[in-house]
């Protein structure tokens, strides 16, 4: 038996239009996010799901709100996007400048006080080994805990998943037998 998993990015944020990194920082959906989330609809009632769990981060809250409307909606901290630590707040070119921006391409680097990609992996697959049920999911949640998710699931080498792109209200669609989340979750652990 195979339960799909629909990944739904939140839309566009101010943080996004403005270029700076916002991390696990609670910032809003700007007016063009707030519409790419209700035109997110119309492709999500193509795609079966009995429940929506979502990161507790407004922006994607919001998001799965105008998404879909008429599901009650998990919350779970674990789905947040990545901490940045010293870095939240800046922005790409600033990063760039200095040299430091590669960090975030790699599997292990991590800025000051924030989480590396495979911190992220690590929180990203036991969340959803904790949410695993045999009942079609709607997760709805940010560009680099979905970008970690989805590389894991698919087997993605540490290159590839770290340059991953999701755009904002991007739609991916998995079958995945129950159980492979605490799979994949135990397979990251031991390496």
């Amino acid at each position: 038996m195979r339960v799909r998993w629909t990944f739904l990015r939140h839309g566009e944020s101010v943080a996004n239009a403005g270029g700076w990194l916002s991390g696990q920082q609670d910032v809003p959906l700007t007016p063009r996010g707030r519409k790419e989330a209700r035109r997110a609809r119309d492709p999500l009632q193509d795609v079966p799901f009995a429940r929506v769990v979502v990161s507790d981060l407004s922006r994607a809250l919001e998001t799965a709100r105008l998404a879909a409307p008429h599901h009650a909606l998990v919350v779970h901290p674990g789905l947040r996007e990545r901490t940045l630590g010293e870095w939240d707040g800046r922005t790409h070119e600033e990063l760039e400048a200095a040299g430091l921006k590669d960090v975030l391409l790699t599997h292990d680097g991590r800025p000051p006080g924030g989480e590396s990609h495979a911190d992220l992996r690590e929180r990203g697959l036991r969340t959803l080994a904790e949410l695993d049920a045999p009942v079609d999911t709607l997760v709805v949640a940010h560009g680099g805990i979905l970008r970690a998710i989805l590389s894991a699931l698919d087997g993605l080498s540490a290159a590839e998943a770290t340059r991953l792109r999701l755009p904002n209200t991007g739609i991916q669609t998995r079958a995945v037998v129950p159980g492979t989340w605490a799979a994949l979750h135990e397979e990251h652990r031991a390496r």
